[in-house]
């Protein structure tokens, strides 16, 4: 009998975004061994911020950037570089963190280099794939906001490579003179290009669309134009700022980061706050997504600051490195939190009524949550400022309200499915985006 008549297979989509809760709960349960405990966790500090950086926000970046690239190139199912390809760079990233983790904590030379290396070639091959994506839908206005995902991935790259000399200066026995003199410089162009880089063009490119589709309004008539012409500044910022970090110029640091903050603002925020005019944030995601980019443009501006008063790259890594901690626990996971709160019902679905379930749990007494993380770090940004204050204290009410929403993205998770499974209703959409830009404005 012939089975022409059959309805076809929906292919059963990997659960990639297991992998990202997994690093979740890591992130969770190595802070908290971090601030606990003093020496039991190798490489204590390393550790924290790879497990957040790395397992929690590279994961979720190489994912989600996919979910948007379909999106907005109208990519067909049948793609294999968001399909197949995109799962194989990340079961590949995922195997090598892991790797990269065990060798810094027995201080291994070449597995350290080598897991670096690995990483920065699968980013590599992700930026690759959307540019040759991106090139097929030429015509398509949104192919631009694209390139935000494409120069982010070329900064890992550039972060990847720069780790295997910091490597060499930590571990290796017999390191160059010039090579130990440099760290710190290293040390802080590697947090350049990865935090602004990397995931901060990750997430002003995503915004641009995100942002108003979160707020439930229209994407601001200029706001792709903007975006465009605010990816070269923003680019030249970073490369600023890491170049003059290696070379030891930090008032140039400073410049660059105050480029790439008004480019930032400029380009991405003014068009997104002009969109907020029509529907304010009123939501857990919408208000976590804000706080985040407040708490980022805070630490951004403290960062920036301290460059033009130190007197040398190691008095500057000590005198940003609780900012820069707050930078990417106070503002980018803040913003991914919020992100994930919006995305996550959609992109289980099953309909009106399994969203609504899974919304209600995330919801769950938002205010109190909101005010409780930003009362945290409003204290911490305090006592970093005055450079005294019970730190331990404020970071683990910060910790206590990431680990509320990491159990209500479990929760949310399981009761969302099992009401889709009991409402019969289909797995959602490949891309959870419905973007509704206004027309082009004249000029």
């Amino acid at each position: 009998m012939s089975d022409v008549s059959r309805p076809p297979v929906r292919r059963r989509r990997p659960p990639l975004d297991r992998l990202t809760t997994v690093w979740m709960l890591a992130a969770v349960a190595t802070s908290v061994l971090a601030l606990a405990t003093r020496g039991v966790l190798p490489q204590p500090l390393w550790t924290s911020v790879h497990v957040v950086t790395l397992g929690v926000l590279t994961s979720a970046v190489l994912q989600w950037s996919w979910y948007f690239a379909r999106a907005l190139l109208h990519l067909p199912a049948t793609d294999a570089r968001s399909g197949r390809d995109a799962t194989v760079r990340m079961l590949a990233f995922q195997v090598t963190l892991v790797g990269l983790v065990a060798a810094m904590w027995t201080g291994h030379v070449a597995g350290t280099i080598i897991g670096a290396g690995v990483i920065g070639a699968v980013i590599a091959w992700h930026g690759l794939a959307l540019t040759l994506a991106a090139r097929t839908r030429l015509g398509n206005r949104f192919a631009a906001v694209v390139r935000y995902y494409v120069a982010a991935a070329g900064f890992l790259v550039v972060g990847c490579s720069l780790a295997g000399f910091l490597t060499v200066a930590m571990f290796a026995t017999g390191a160059p003179p010039w090579l130990l003199a440099a760290r710190d410089g290293l040390t802080l162009a590697h947090s350049v290009v990865n935090l602004g880089g990397w995931l901060g063009l990750s997430i002003l490119g995503t915004l641009v669309t995100l942002g108003p589709t979160m707020l439930r309004t229209r994407i601001d008539p200029a706001a792709l134009d903007h975006a465009v012409n605010a990816l070269p500044v923003l680019v030249a910022g970073i490369g600023v700022a890491a170049t003059a970090a290696i070379v030891g110029w930090l008032p140039g640091v400073g410049v660059g980061l105050l480029a790439f903050a008004a480019a930032a603002l400029v380009g991405v925020g003014l068009p997104l706050a002009r969109a907020a005019r029509v529907t304010g944030p009123s939501s857990f995601a919408t208000w976590t997504v804000v706080a985040g980019l407040g708490w980022a443009g805070v630490a951004l501006m403290a960062v920036a600051a301290n460059t033009f008063v130190v007197a040398d790259a190691a008095a500057l890594r000590e005198a940003n490195l609780a900012w820069i901690v707050l930078l990417g626990a106070g503002g980018v996971l803040q913003v991914f939190v919020g992100a994930l709160s919006y995305l996550m019902p959609v992109v289980i679905g099953g309909g009106p009524g399994p969203v609504r379930i899974g919304m209600a749990v995330l919801a769950t007494a938002w205010p109190l949550r909101v005010a409780l993380r930003t009362t945290a770090l409003a204290l911490l940004a305090a006592g970093t400022a005055a450079g005294a204050g019970p730190r331990d204290v404020w970071w683990g009410l910060v910790l206590v309200a990431y680990g509320i929403d990491v159990t209500l993205f479990a929760v949310a998770g399981v009761r969302q499915a099992r009401a889709r499974r009991r409402f019969g209703a289909p797995p959602p959409a490949s891309t959870p985006l419905t973007l509704s830009p206004t027309p082009r404005s004249n000029p």
